[in-house]
């Protein structure tokens, strides 16, 4: 008798666990939209190009090989920095003229080793940016805030909601 009751018992149990799960999952408030704004899809499709035509700054289109992660004392093209975003990072981009200090607060907080626990995994692209239209850009894919000045908690805010969110969030 105990034999036949054994499956019974089991499955009973996966039934009920399974019923637990599904139950958290329905009375789970909404995620409250994420920092920024959504722009349009230009697409995914790697091109030896290094031509980008989309978003300023670029959120997605055409592009070519990403870029590494880190820190950038010069401008990095527009069709890398996509496909890094693609990846899921973030690119935050800033107008030369910017103060030192602002730039400086920004090197700290995003440069190697990523020390911030708020920013793992660390991928994100910090770099100059000429044709910026603020002083301070935070991009990923097809989202967009823009800055008036360094704010860190801003910062932190838009890269804890927005890394990862993309097509291709586990490639590197």
């Amino acid at each position: 008798m105990k034999i036949r009751t054994l499956p019974i018992v089991l499955a009973v149990v996966i039934l009920g666990f399974t019923g637990a799960i599904i139950a958290a999952k329905a009375n789970k408030p909404p995620e409250p939209p994420r920092p920024g704004v959504e722009q349009s899809d230009h697409g995914r499709e790697h091109v030896d190009s290094k031509k980008y035509g989309g978003d300023q700054p670029p959120t997605s289109g055409a592009h070519a090989n990403p870029v590494s992660w880190g820190v950038y004392d010069t401008e990095v093209r527009d069709d890398q920095l996509v496909h890094n975003m693609e990846h899921g990072g973030i690119y935050i981009s800033y107008q030369p003229s910017l103060p030192k200090d602002q730039v400086d607060k920004l090197t700290r907080l995003l440069s190697a080793p990523f020390a911030n626990p708020k920013f793992q995994p660390t991928k994100i692209v910090l770099a100059p940016r000429a044709t910026n239209k603020s002083p301070i850009e935070l991009s990923s894919w097809r989202r967009s805030e823009t800055l008036l000045a360094y704010d860190q908690q801003k910062i932190e805010d838009y890269v804890a909601r927005n890394l990862g969110k993309s097509p291709e969030p586990l490639a590197r």
